[in-house]
């Protein structure tokens, strides 16, 4: 890899851990820098605007995130039980790096409304999570895959308030509760003819 493309690696990575960490608008880009190692015009060689470099981290999570919950789901053998499997990596995912919630969720409250290099990739992690849940309850052989899967998400988007509001130490009760009410809502789901 290129240095520049080094630099960007890093700078991504940085955005993603300090914007979680700290907040959008409470952080600046120079703690951006800083986590990265770099410097302050290399950031804008990369990025045009903090918009950009929070969408960049935002994305850098969604990659992360998307290729652990399908490894982690993969390791389920039996397709019935893939769904339940998103959860028990949620509430693993909640026990060790899940802290303040849902990223995705976070910035779209801080995010203005018109702000769209924000709110795009928060909206792309979102399809990308309910296209993912739906084809599990499909594959599960569950009635109505997609209207599972769309209360599926809300059970996981609950998870993400219940943290925020609660604190961290709401999050294990909540994914195991989030966890319960989808077993329940996945055996009431009329299988597929």
């Amino acid at each position: 890899m290129s240095s520049r493309g080094r630099a960007k690696q890093l700078l991504t990575e940085a955005a993603d851990t300090v914007f979680y960490a700290h907040g959008i608008a409470s952080t600046s880009v120079d703690a951006v820098v800083e986590a990265a190692g770099v410097s302050k015009p290399t950031l804008y060689a990369h990025f045009p605007t903090k918009s950009a470099v929070v969408a960049a981290g935002l994305r850098h999570r969604h990659a992360t995130r998307k290729a652990e919950l399908e490894e982690w789901v993969a390791r389920e053998d039996d397709p019935r039980r893939r769904p339940l499997a998103v959860f028990r990596w949620l509430q693993d995912w909640y026990a060790e790096r899940g802290r303040r919630g849902c990223a995705f969720l976070n910035a779209a409250v801080e995010a203005p409304q018109a702000d769209m290099t924000i709110r795009t990739p928060v909206q792309e992690e979102k399809t990308w999570l309910l296209t993912f849940l739906s084809r599990l309850c499909t594959e599960a052989g569950c009635g109505s895959p997609q209207d599972l899967a769309s209360q599926l998400l809300l059970l996981i988007d609950g998870v993400a308030g219940r943290v925020v509001v609660h604190g961290p130490e709401a999050a294990p009760q909540a994914a195991a509760d989030a966890a319960r009410a989808a077993a329940a809502l996945i055996d009431a789901s009329e299988p597929a003819r």
